[in-house]
Formats: structure tokens, sequence, C-alpha cells
């Protein structure tokens, strides 16, 4: 947050945000460059990355154990001894070692995945909101268009005398209005356009293109949350890490072996009746099995790990019923605008056209007074004005509806 008020302070001083400096940019294009500068996102890919370079550490082999001794080892001469020691694991267990660091590296780039989702999400969302703004203020263009020729005739009507001073008074307040409708409109889209190169962050002043704000397209087979949710993914994921660590934890319990090698000297005469100077070194080999037998507190991690297991199918059913339960809520709010939309494309936007004809054609036949007039415009105008906010609406639901089923945006 400190970041964005620097921006926009900075911005605002310099004036940089006027419409005419700004480049026109897609929402794919916007997203493309969000993802290679979004900083949250490049802290995801770098521990993505150190998932990746920790990956062959499961090949860790116990330290090479050298030692040695000195004193009558074999006879009352002083000899020296040098051992060499190495212990390894069964394949078994470097496996499952392995394993576990495949699985969180997956785990890391999933959740890089849900990153990028979210960003293309906030993205999706503000880009709907310049939009939006777009369309509301070409309607509130057009109603100061509408109330300021009405205002022209209001004086022109006052000086002949064919009206009162309330008609031009009430033309004035409603062009007013329009005006600073419109000018709180352009803050507000100041303030959306702050947003929208923030999260894109490359050095450069983006805006929105006149895109088809009325047209968004829902998709097919959209009846439930999907396995292709990349938060649905990510629980299914943390399930398989536990598995994992499971195996992991019970590869301990396997036997280890030992592999080495003795040089002693033995001064005096040997076995064979030879006599063997400080000279002569005598070799010997070493193979030695280590076998977990006070494993009991090995077993209680085992059981702990076993209840992890259990912790994330509960984590991952909870997930997949929120996920199912917001579904369905979205989905509902959709289809309730999406049928409220159908009316205004096909009968309120027609019926808004008639009347204002209609209005306009009676008020200047002298069949309806400026008050019958002003209503039946702000009706129309009304009806044009809930068909834009409706949507919106609409537009975000599906936006919302992607992002849970990991759709395309």
């Amino acid at each position: 947050m400190k970041n964005l008020k620097k921006i926009i302070l900075t911005t605002s001083i310099l004036g940089v945000f006027s419409l005419s400096g700004q480049e026109r940019i897609s929402l794919e294009n916007a997203y493309n460059k969000a993802i290679q500068n979004n900083l949250n996102i490049k802290s995801g890919q770098l521990h993505v990355n150190y998932r990746e370079k920790i990956k062959k550490s499961y090949a860790t082999v116990d330290p090479l154990n050298i030692s040695g001794e000195i004193g009558q080892i074999g006879s009352a001469y002083f000899d020296n001894k040098i051992s060499v020691e190495q212990t390894l694991r069964l394949p078994k267990f470097y496996n499952t070692q392995k394993q576990v660091l495949e699985e969180e590296w997956k785990n890391s780039a999933l959740n890089l995945e849900v990153q990028k989702w979210a960003l293309k999400k906030e993205i999706s969302l503000i880009y709907n909101q310049l939009n939006y703004l777009d369309e509301k203020e070409k309607l509130l263009k057009k109603a100061d268009s509408i109330y300021a020729d009405y205002y022209k005739n209001a004086e022109l009507r006052l000086k002949k005398g064919e009206s009162n001073i309330l008609e031009k008074t009430t033309a004035e307040n409603y062009r007013s209005a329009a005006q600073i409708q419109l000018q709180n409109l352009l803050k507000d889209r100041d303030i959306s356009l702050y947003q929208f190169n923030y999260l894109i962050n490359d050095g450069e002043i983006y805006r929105n293109e006149n895109s088809d704000f009325f047209n968004s397209v829902f998709w097919e087979n959209a009846s439930d949350v999907s396995e292709n949710s990349p938060i649905l993914r990510q629980l299914e994921q943390q399930k398989q890490i536990e598995n994992a660590k499971l195996a992991a934890e019970k590869s301990k319990l396997l036997p280890s072996f030992s592999l080495g090698i003795n040089s002693t000297t033995i001064k005096g005469t040997g076995a064979d009746e030879k006599y063997y100077n400080a000279s002569h070194r005598f070799q010997s080999g070493i193979i030695g099995i280590g076998i977990p037998v006070f494993n009991s507190a090995q077993k209680s991690v085992i059981e702990g790990q076993k209840i992890n297991q259990e912790i994330a199918e509960n984590n991952y059913q909870i997930g997949l019923k929120n996920l199912k339960n917001q579904y369905s809520q979205i989905f509902s709010e959709y289809q309730k605008l999406a049928d409220e939309q159908n009316y205004y494309k096909t009968k309120g936007l027609k019926n808004a056209e008639t009347i204002l004809n209609t209005a306009n054609r009676l008020f200047y036949e002298g069949e309806i007074n400026y008050l019958e007039w002003s209503i039946l415009m702000n009706q129309s105008l009304e009806i044009e004005n809930k068909y834009i906010d409706n949507q919106k609406l609409l537009n975000e639901k599906i936006i919302e509806i992607n992002y849970l089923k990991g759709n395309k945006q």
C-alpha cells in the first residue's frame, strides 16, 4: 500500500495520467506484463527455483569416517592404525527422500500458479471497472448533452415569456448534476488507472482498450467446480506431500550398512614366524549393519505423520466444499444478472429509446410540460444506467467463476 500511495502521489504531481499520454493495452498483454514485473510473482518464481535447486539433496550421504589409533595395538611395540568407514542406506531410503523434495517442488510451482491466477483475476476486475467507467462516461455525456439543449430551450422560452424561472432552474440543476457525476467518474477512473498500472509495474503508463464491454461470453459445462481449479490442485498436492513424508519416515526404520577398511602396523614376529618392522602394513575390511532396535521415538513420528495425512485430506474436503458453495452462490447470482441483462437487451433499451423520442416529441408539440418531460427523460436514462451497471456485475461474476474453475479469463 505504501508503494501504491507513492505512485498515486507522484503521478498526481507530474500529471502523467492524462488520457493523451497513455498507451492502450489489451487485457491479455496487461496480464503478461504484470507476470513479468509483479514482485509477488517474482518471489514465487524464486521459491520454485529454490525447490528445483535442492531436489538433488536427497542423495546426501553420511560423512566418511576416518579415524586413527596409536599405541600397543597388537604387541608390546607402538603401532599405528588407520580406519576408513562409510555408512550407506538402502536405495528405498533415498528414493523416499527424493519423492518428498519432488512433491514440495510441485507444490511451490502450484503456489506460483495460484498467485498468477489471483493476479489475473485482480487485473481482469480492474480492467472491467475501467471499461465500465468508459460506458458510464458516454452515458453521462449523453445526459449532459440532453440537459444542455433543454437548458438552452428553457432560457429562450423564459425570455419569450413561454415558461417561468422554475423550468430554467430545473434544467440547470439537471445539467449540473450530470456534470458533477462526470467529474466524480473521471476521478474514480484515475484511481482505477493507478491500481491498474501498479499491478503491471513496468514503468509505463497504460489504459484499457475500447473492448466490447457488453459481449461477455460464458462457457459450457459450468455446472460445478472442476479439478482444473488451481486452488483444488494445490490442496491435492498437499496430500501428496504428506503421503511422501510418511513413506520417508517409515524408511528410517530400515537398516543401514557400513563398509570400511583398516590399515595397521604390527611390529615383531608374526604368525608366519617372520619379522615385520614399522614400514609394513596389514589391511582388513569392515562390514556392519545398523538395526534401529530402539525405534519407539521414530514410530511415534510415523503415527504423527499419519495424522498429518488426515489433516491434508480434511483440508482438501473443506476446500472443495467451500469452493462448491462459493461457486453455487456466484453462479446463482450470475444467472439472475444474465436474465436481467437479457431483458435490457431485448426490451429495456428499446423501451428507453422509445421513451426518449416520444418525450421529446410530445414536449416540443406542447402535449406535456417540462416536469413530465424530465420524469420521462430520467426514466429513459435510468434504464440505460441500470443496463451498464448490470453488465459490470455480470462481468465480475464471470471473472469470479473463471477463477474458481481455473478457466481462461
